[in-house]
């Protein structure tokens, strides 16, 4: 596995004068290519700053130590965390129960339900799974989520993937879907959620 450092793109962005940050920072971005999920690439160059400036999400970056010790800002993998509310007002009363739990009071009535989301989460095409495993990126999450919940509480965590990764890996992690619905075709994309306590 390669040796790398998580740093938040907050703490980065500090090391930046307001006029060089986008450029500076767009330059290493542009970079990170992933061909699986081009997503992944377009939320970096045009989102994940002002993500960070508007507090909607949080991203954290791998960053190749190797190449950092050099001066390098080489992106090995990132991840995003925000909030989430997911509606659950279609939900049946067995699936509510499964997602929420027993111990929340007034389950039956709600409509909605908060927690943690891992908006974005990739690997950069140019490192492979030996490189640095996927469940090494989710347990990297798990910790900032960790921190969050020391303040806030929670205990939900929802993440969105494409049908195939959730039978390839979310599901060995367990995670499980919102929604048992099979009308999705190859490449839609299903809400998941994971219960951490």
């Amino acid at each position: 596995m390669i040796d790398y450092k998580i740093y938040s793109l907050s703490d980065i962005l500090e090391n930046f004068s307001d006029n060089e940050k986008e450029k500076s920072l767009n330059k290493y971005f542009m970079k990170f290519s992933c061909p699986l999920e081009k997503e992944l690439e377009i939320f970096l160059v045009k989102h994940a700053i002002e993500y960070e400036r508007i507090e909607y999400g949080k991203t954290f970056l791998f960053l190749n130590s190797k190449e950092f010790t050099k001066g390098i800002i080489d992106i090995i993998a990132f991840f995003t965390i925000g909030q989430k509310s997911l509606d659950i007002s279609e939900l049946s009363s067995k699936k509510k129960k499964k997602v929420i739990g027993n111990s929340i009071p007034g389950r039956e009535n709600l409509t909605s339900i908060p927690g943690f989301l891992i908006g974005e989460i990739g690997r950069s095409g140019k490192y492979s799974h030996d490189d640095l495993p996927g469940s090494i990126i989710l347990q990297e999450s798990y910790k900032q989520i960790k921190r969050a919940r020391k303040v806030v509480g929670g205990n939900l965590i929802f993440l969105e993937c494409r049908k195939k990764m959730f039978d390839l890996f979310y599901k060995k992690q367990n995670f499980k879907k919102i929604s048992n619905d099979s009308s999705c075709g190859e490449d839609d994309l299903i809400m998941l959620y994971k219960k951490i306590g």
